[in-house]
């Protein structure tokens, strides 16, 4: 084992002291079994945040995702006498509430939390009904976008025909682009288009399965997967699109992309999963689907294709939508959870 005193670094960046730890975490190859690793991995986390809540006597433990941030937060506030928020991201409670050895973690997390906020009121509807009651300390918080990097440098050279339908994001099963390729493959011979995936598989193993879908459903010449985009150059592919599709099936969050997409005017079809059906209004700003639904996919594309108007009208107003969830909107948010929390106290809370 690293000995303590070389697991960490502290530097200070800007008005905020940074602290980067290293945790046991071997490789999948280790030869040890889960639950040995995850016992070792949280009780080294909860001896670094231990160690700094001692030293540093912090006001509120803030974890980002109930497990595994929230879940040791939560033990360390506990044992101090501190507040403790906790935040829903996704997969923590779309995932991890169906995993055997990571239920009971997400579940401490929720109870010891002092207040809890999500990016979807979905999320929150689970936790608070499948695994303990929290609606009277949370709330949800939708995310926001920052607009600086969304004016397009240049064009992208791709092979493009037709409209450019597609998708932004790391693409892996549960962002549901099987059904999209099934609803193409139906439109292939009527309609010329280009299904433009900007960015990469989430993981290597998730090439082949989208590999074959383009291959069951005749759009191995009409796709392009350009690869991870850096962050400055999103603009400059979001702007290819004619109609961008983020047909998630469980586990989503606040999708930044179908946001950028939105900002920059796109006509949008959205799943009604996470908080996309608390972003996009039907028919107003986007049209939404129900989740694992080619055929109703296919139906909106269909719309959207043969009625160019329709497509501009949405996707003018997805650009009022994205003006109110504005930065200072989600900043004012997360002032008045702080000031919650910490109303009992003499901490000042400023901004």
């Amino acid at each position: 084992p690293l000995p303590f005193d070389e697991s960490y670094t502290s530097t200070q960046e800007g008005n905020v002291l940074v602290h980067r730890v290293k945790v046991y975490n071997p490789g999948p190859d280790s030869g040890k079994n889960e639950l040995e690793i995850l016992t070792r991995y949280n009780r080294e986390m909860f001896d670094a945040l231990n160690f700094f809540q001692s030293k540093y006597n912090y006001d509120v433990l803030h974890g980002f995702f109930l497990y595994p941030a929230a879940y040791i937060a939560g033990m360390v506030g506990k044992m101090h006498g501190k507040k403790v928020i906790a935040s829903v991201r996704g997969n923590d409670i779309g995932k991890y509430v169906f995993d055997p050895i990571r239920m009971p973690l997400v579940k401490s997390a929720m109870e010891n939390a002092d207040f809890i906020t999500s990016v979807a009121t979905s999320l929150l509807d689970l936790g608070d009904r499948a695994i303990t009651p929290i609606s009277d300390k949370a709330k949800t918080i939708l995310n926001s976008i920052n607009f600086e990097h969304l004016s397009p440098k240049k064009r992208p050279n791709l092979p493009l025909n037709g409209l450019v339908i597609g998708s932004m994001g790391l693409f892996r099963y549960k962002k549901g682009m099987v059904y999209l390729c099934k609803a193409l493959g139906e439109l292939k011979h009527k309609y010329e288009f280009t299904l433009l995936l900007a960015g990469d598989y989430f993981k290597e193993e998730d090439r082949e399965p989208h590999l074959q879908y383009f291959r069951e459903n005749g759009l191995e010449d009409r796709v392009i997967v350009t690869g991870r985009i850096p962050h400055q150059e999103i603009a400059d592919y979001l702007q290819l699109f004619d109609i961008m599709v983020f047909p998630s099936l469980f586990s989503e969050g606040c999708p930044l992309s179908m946001l950028e997409g939105m900002a920059m005017k796109k006509a949008v079809i959205g799943s009604t999963t996470g908080a996309i059906p608390e972003i996009i209004r039907h028919r107003e700003n986007g049209i939404l689907v129900p989740p694992a639904s080619s055929d109703d996919i296919k139906s909106a594309l269909v719309e959207l294709i043969e009625n160019p108007g329709l497509r501009r009208q949405l996707g003018e107003n997805a650009g009022l939508r994205i003006d109110e969830l504005s930065q200072e909107r989600e900043h004012d948010e997360w002032l008045g959870v702080y000031r919650r929390v910490l109303q009992h106290t003499e901490v000042l809370v400023t901004t």
